[in-house]
């Protein structure tokens, strides 16, 4: 595209940010103060720039993906638009728990942190969701396992400090389950998403499995004679899963 339609495509919708081949950034009006909060700390913080890094070299799309910022459903991945959405709503959500959690004073880690930790997270999930759709990638089993997978192993191997961003959402799972009651009802079970508790320990897993030496202590809450072995198994399943996601990842260039 050139620069002048380019100039000419951005005054007639101004909300509209292009960002790369791939992914274009589209942000909607604000509807209130919180919601503007939202968008400032969000434009701020750098996610959308490291999205759009990740998927030039890694997760190219045959079709630019757009990436909508105050809509209001999501987050989720439109496949009829190729369209993620994500409401402002979600950021203050997070926000929300982090803080009522006290994030700061348990972890040393601001909550504004841990709610971008947490929004990253949830661009990739759905980013992931648009890339198996965008290049017909083949999923047996559940498709938001594979892409809480797929977000999962980019953080870790390709952000830096991203193993500690990765257990900040997971820790939103965390907070997630412990409002839901003790029980689930039907439509729970029928979801197509695992239960937040599995999405919190299945994270962790992941990052343990990456560098046990480094997240030694990461699994020490779970507490059963069956400990060593999960442990064990963590090893294996995040080698597994980082090798098949990489089957279909472009290999990143090296700066020479």
């Amino acid at each position: 595209m050139s620069l002048r339609l380019l100039l000419g495509s951005l005054l007639l919708a101004p909300s509209l940010v292009f960002a790369s081949d791939n992914i274009q950034i589209r942000y909607l009006e604000p509807s209130d103060k919180v919601e503007t909060q939202a968008q400032q700390a969000i434009k701020q913080s750098g996610v959308n720039e490291t999205v759009v890094d990740l998927s030039d070299s890694l997760f190219p799309f045959e079709k630019t993906l757009t990436i909508e910022y105050g809509s209001e459903d999501g987050p989720l991945y439109d496949p009829e638009k190729h369209v993620v959405q994500m409401p402002y709503s979600f950021y203050d959500e997070a926000l929300t728990y982090f803080t009522k959690n006290k994030y700061q004073e348990k972890y040393g880690k601001p909550a504004q942190s841990g709610a971008i930790d947490t929004v990253l997270h949830t661009l990739l999930h759905e980013a992931g969701h648009a890339f198996i759709a965008d290049q017909n990638i083949p999923i047996l089993g559940k498709e938001e396992d594979a892409v809480d997978n797929f977000a999962a192993v980019l953080m870790i191997e390709y952000i830096e400090n991203g193993d500690d961003a990765a257990v900040s959402a997971a820790d939103m799972f965390a907070f997630e389950s412990e409002d839901r009651p003790d029980y689930y009802d039907f439509g729970e079970y029928i979801d197509e998403h695992s239960f937040d508790l599995q999405r919190y320990f299945s994270t962790l897993c992941l990052v343990y499995g990456s560098n046990p030496e480094q997240h030694a202590n990461l699994l020490d809450e779970v507490e059963n004679d069956y400990l060593s072995e999960r442990k064990d198994f963590c090893i294996f399943q995040y080698q597994a899963i980082s090798q098949n996601w990489h089957s279909y990842l472009s290999k990143p260039e090296v700066d020479q």
